[in-house]
């Protein structure tokens, strides 16, 4: 967790570029398996976000 925010900190995006970038392979698996983790309880998050994309168009051309 995030000391300042206490949020927890997604194991997305820097984390794992940097993990890739040092070949820290224990860090690498620990991302996967918190990815897999969060996209587990997401669903189908980006079938979610493009049908969101496409509504949003749709009342833009209104």
């Amino acid at each position: 967790m995030n000391q300042k925010s206490q949020h927890p900190i997604t194991p997305y995006g820097v984390a794992i570029h940097q993990a890739i970038a040092e070949g820290d392979l224990k860090n690498m698996k620990s991302l996967l398996t918190q990815a897999e983790s969060v996209a587990e309880q997401q669903g189908d998050l980006l079938t979610a976000i493009e049908f969101l994309k496409v509504e949003i168009a749709k009342l833009e051309r209104v």
